[in-house]
């Protein structure tokens, strides 16, 4: 059995925990975690976060750093 099948049974119990509580618990820091990436909170998505392989998309560039056309004078001497 590999690491990524034991993280995988992991989230299968927790996510399903008969503890409503804990279940609870852990779906909303699926929730939280699943928020921040802008990505929709369903239980396949959220294992692939848990599993590490939900790939987290860059947002878009809101603005650009401008270009500096003046020329840059040198330091001043003192």
């Amino acid at each position: 059995m590999t690491m990524a099948d034991d993280k995988d049974q992991q989230f299968t119990r927790m996510w399903n925990e008969e503890n409503k509580s804990k279940r609870e618990k852990f779906r909303n820091l699926m929730k939280s975690k699943l928020d921040v990436l802008h990505v929709e909170v369903t239980e396949e998505n959220a294992r692939a976060f848990w599993n590490g392989r939900l790939a987290v998309r860059q947002p878009e560039r809101l603005y650009q750093i401008p270009e500096r056309s003046e020329e840059r004078r040198p330091p001043r001497r003192r």
